[in-house]
């Protein structure tokens, strides 16, 4: 097939996630794919940088670590604040009608809205290629601009309403795009998946510990992702003087950088906890495996709001196909398909997250048990070959059902 995948966020730069997994996930099983993108932290290269109309193209793609590759296409904008998405709301609707004529698309797998979503499914219906919108947020709650978010909000319940199927991540997510007029025979749920090939417990660690200045001797704690500011951490280094008291060869390992960075290498500095955090800032996806194996215990404090409420951070997936016990605020969307110790997780209000990462630490044989109980259950229903093949499967039906319909 020819599948085209659609977003709003610079597939180049963002963090590695499921967009990058799943097109290339299904470039490896044969499929010809292409994402379109927006280029949305973009800076000027010098005072005459006003952007430009014009569509580039980036062929070979591969972020993951699978070796397979797509072809990314992101067409041109203004760079001056909110002139760059007026821009785009046009060259988006442009370049999506030449790729699905030019390119023969079979399907299109949508993933964004307020950009691109309404010009996606006006183009599919006039084209008759169908949409597979796959749901992994709340959407209108990500927009930094909080005056826009009703428009955003009206145009989610839109494309839910008029797309052909979504697949959910979570339960939770099922019931929130139903809720927003959504088909209920259209929504079916589709986990996160994992190479777990990649992320598994035998992944080598002594260089990186060797980095890090790490030892056997010492209790490490990681975090793994942008530092979002639900993320949590803030409330958690707050906490961690505790553990250190408890656990005085601890070490906390934060990966990743974001709009919290700053505040969280302040509360170091304030906290006398220099020599047990460490922060790396973004570090590549292939070592991510490598960080997470060196753990004792992975963490994910997320504050529980309208934007997290929902959702299952991938990150939880992977510290699970690793045999790692998962410390996490009780996140619905995660408590829905992740139930406990049963599925690896511990869960914690958030101020109680010294008191049980002591709990862990100190009891090795109840935090690999708990680790085992994750990875069976990742190796189960996550792993990225059962999923991509049932995606596969779900892309193909929905092709010939078109086709039946024509």
């Amino acid at each position: 097939m020819n599948i085209l995948f659609i977003h709003e966020v610079d597939l180049l730069k963002k963090v590695v996630f499921e967009i990058h997994s799943w097109s290339e996930m299904l470039s490896s099983l044969g499929h010809n794919v292409y994402v379109i993108d927006f280029e949305h932290e973009w800076s000027k290269e010098n005072v005459l940088d006003i952007g430009s109309l014009k569509t580039k193209v980036f062929d070979n793609i591969s972020r993951t670590t699978n070796g397979s590759s797509t072809t990314l296409i992101r067409p041109g904008f203004i760079k001056t604040p909110f002139v760059d998405r007026a821009t785009a709301l046009f060259t988006h609707y442009f370049e999506i009608e030449r790729v699905i004529n030019e390119k023969e698309i079979d399907i299109i797998i949508l993933y964004s809205v307020p950009t691109n979503g309404y010009q996606t499914v006006k183009l599919a219906g006039k084209y008759n290629v169908p949409v597979l919108f796959r749901s992994i947020d709340t959407l209108h709650m990500l927009v930094p601009t909080k005056a826009l978010r009703p428009i955003t909000f009206s145009l989610e319940k839109w494309v839910y309403k008029h797309v052909d199927k979504i697949l959910t991540l979570s339960p939770k997510l099922s019931e929130y795009v139903i809720r927003l007029g959504a088909e209920k025979d259209n929504v079916e749920m589709l986990p996160f998946c994992v190479d777990t090939n990649a992320f598994n417990s035998g992944v080598g660690t002594q260089k990186l510990k060797q980095r890090l200045g790490l030892t056997k001797e010492h209790k490490i704690v990681v975090f793994i992702g942008t530092l979002f500011e639900f993320s949590g951490l803030d409330l958690y280094i707050k906490q961690f003087p505790k553990v250190v008291k408890e656990v005085p060869n601890v070490k906390l390992v934060i990966v990743g950088g974001g709009i919290l960075l700053n505040k969280l290498k302040e509360l170091v500095t304030e906290l006398n906890l220099k020599e047990n955090v460490i922060l790396t800032g973004f570090e590549p996806f292939e070592l991510m495996p490598q960080f997470i194996n060196i753990a004792d215990v992975c963490i994910n404090p997320f504050l529980i709001n309208s934007t997290t409420q929902d959702i299952i951070p991938g990150k939880v997936i992977q510290y699970l196909a690793c045999a790692k016990p998962v410390l996490a605020t009780p996140l619905p969307g995660m408590v829905s398909l992740l139930f406990g110790p049963e599925h690896g997780i511990i869960y914690s209000e958030i101020n109680q997250f010294a008191k049980n990462t002591i709990k862990i630490l100190k009891h090795d044989d109840f935090a690999k048990s708990v680790g085992k109980n994750g990875y069976l259950y990742v190796k189960s229903n996550h792993c990225e070959q059962k999923i991509s093949h049932r995606l596969s499967s779900v892309l193909s039906q929905m092709v010939k059902k078109r086709l039946i319909l024509e």
